[in-house]
């Protein structure tokens, strides 16, 4: 047998199962169960006002986001940034 007959055989054995290894791993990665969701923490507030003079209502609605931003991105309005 010629060599780069036996090299092409080995070959298409490797990526053969290289392609079987990665579905099973694909299948059991699709499987996992999903994470819980972290909460936002919002806020919610809405306020109904009635114009007096059309009487016509009208909504105000605000939401709040709080994030906490990581220490060593922000450090505040009056810190200066220091780089390392």
């Amino acid at each position: 047998m010629n060599a780069k007959l036996i090299g092409c055989i080995l070959m298409g054995v490797f990526v053969a199962h290289l392609a079987v290894f990665m579905m099973i791993d694909r299948y059991r990665w699709m499987n996992r169960p999903a994470p819980a969701p972290t909460p936002v923490p919002l806020s919610l507030a809405e306020e109904i006002v009635v114009d007096p003079k059309t009487g016509a209502k009208i909504v105000n609605r605000e939401i709040t986001v709080s994030t906490k931003l990581r220490p060593e991105v922000y450090r505040g309005s009056g810190d200066e940034r220091t780089e390392k």
